[in-house]
């Protein structure tokens, strides 16, 4: 019973991931030259979801101010909001198997006891 356990406890980590790659660029919207966070998930080995981050090259939108052309963040707020709501149903849905993986690790100790 501790495999649903521990893919549970994957899931959960790598929704956080997502969260606070998120929360980055959100923050950092505005913030001339910043680049996204992007964050891919993979299956493990043994079942669960690894994340890793990496930064998008990708340029922003140019514009000139005073004669200085700046380059601005390549943030996208709208996709954005879709990775908050991804993370958001991510984490419901492995604390739900968490959830369900110790009820029925606790069902099974009754029974032996």
């Amino acid at each position: 019973m501790l495999r649903p356990i521990g893919i549970s406890s994957s899931g959960i980590l790598s929704s956080f991931k997502l969260l606070d790659a998120t929360a980055h660029n959100i923050a950092n919207a505005n913030t001339d030259g910043d680049k996204r966070d992007s964050v891919s998930f993979k299956e493990g080995a043994n079942g669960g979801v690894y994340a890793t981050a990496s930064k998008i090259s990708s340029p922003g939108p140019a514009y000139n101010m005073n004669g200085v052309i700046y380059e601005g963040s390549n943030v996208d707020i709208a996709s954005e909001a879709v990775s908050l709501m991804t993370a958001r149903h991510m984490l419901s849905m492995n604390i739900a198997a968490l959830r369900t993986a110790d009820e029925m690790t606790e069902s099974l100790l009754d029974t032996f006891a």
